[in-house]
């Protein structure tokens, strides 16, 4: 009777083993894949993932160039109409560049710092930038971004 319990235990932690083995190797498996990504703590499938953060990648024909954009931009500042210039900027970082307008010291100056015109931007897909030095020693970037109406924004400047 004892040997039979033996036996049968044996048999239960060997097929848990077993069992477990596998799953991790599964798992890793789907990990080294790509088929399960780690997003702040949380374990999502690639399904999952696509839902929660739409592509970052559309092909629509664009309604603008970013070279007229920052134009627009840039000669609604010249002119003080703030409103119109945030206009140009990506809506969730209409905000952020409203308050940074409102000190009027620090407008001026960075207003005469902007290049006059750009050129030779870097475009990729949906996404373009322009680096200039304005002679502080840094190099300045100013990112634009195609929406999916196809028109371009500047996400950053």
């Amino acid at each position: 009777m004892g040997k039979k319990i033996f036996k049968i235990a044996g048999v239960v932690i060997g097929t848990a083993l077993v069992l477990t083995v596998l799953f991790y190797s599964w798992t890793y498996y789907k990990i080294q894949n790509g088929d399960l990504v780690k997003w702040e703590g949380v374990w999502y499938t690639k399904e999952e993932l696509a839902e929660m953060f739409h592509p970052q990648e559309y092909n629509v024909p664009e309604k603008n160039t970013p070279e007229q954009v920052y134009a627009e931009f840039r000669q609604a500042l010249l002119e003080g109409d703030i409103e119109n210039a945030l206009l140009k900027i990506q809506e969730e970082k209409r905000g952020e560049y409203r308050s940074a307008f409102e000190d009027a010291e620090k407008f001026e100056k960075w207003i005469s710092s902007l290049p006059i015109e750009i050129n030779n931007l870097r475009i990729e897909t949906n996404s373009a930038f322009y680096d200039w030095n304005k002679n502080d020693g840094y190099k300045h970037t100013i990112d634009f971004i195609k929406n999916v109406n196809g028109y371009w924004e500047i996400d950053s400047i």
